[in-house]
């Protein structure tokens, strides 16, 4: 960590150089079944090891669940033009106007650099949840049959208080207020 954080984002400069950034790039929907995409397969632990943590990797799972659509695929926006990186595009969770650019560099075995426009997107010691999201769908997810994607839906857990039964034992006898004798 110490190493890493004493290095330059080598992708964020080759990026902002090529103007990647400014450009309108041809951005293509892509699902788990796209296998244009050579994407590295990677473990759970493997991406672990690139966000030093479990909590990006909790985070992608969530915003994969927001970026579900109707038909259970995860709904991203990507451009392969560049050799080597890979360019994605998804929607803000939290403002609707937002979205946010991202580039993972990578070859077939690894993903080696990665850069984003939010406001911790360009830091190498770890990185931020819009790029574990991209890099955990397509190396893990997209991979597994039923992948858990998101958090537990606790609804079901919870009773709908219009059908439970009514009732009639509300005489004063049973209530706490007003029981106390004078």
């Amino acid at each position: 960590m110490r190493f890493l954080s004493k290095e330059v984002n080598v992708l964020k400069e080759y990026v902002e150089t090529n103007g990647l950034d400014k450009r309108e790039e041809r951005w293509r929907k892509i699902d788990a079944s796209d296998t244009s995409i050579a994407f590295p397969q990677l473990s759970e632990e493997e991406i672990r090891e690139l966000t030093m943590g479990v909590y990006q990797i909790k985070l992608a799972k969530s915003y994969a669940q927001e970026h579900l659509d109707k038909d259970g695929n995860y709904e991203i926006y990507v451009n392969n033009d560049h050799d080597g990186i890979l360019g994605a595009k998804l929607q803000s969770r939290h403002i609707s106007a937002k979205k946010y650019l991202l580039w993972i560099g990578f070859d077939e075995i690894n993903i080696k650099s990665w850069f984003c426009k939010c406001k911790i997107g360009s830091r190498v010691v770890g990185m931020c949840s819009h790029i574990t999201s991209v890099i955990w769908f397509l190396s893990f997810a997209r991979h597994r049959e039923n992948p858990k994607i998101g958090v537990r839906n606790w609804c079901s857990y919870v009773d709908d208080a219009a059908a439970l039964p009514v009732d009639d034992s509300d005489s004063d006898e049973d209530s706490l207020v007003g029981n106390e004798e004078e």
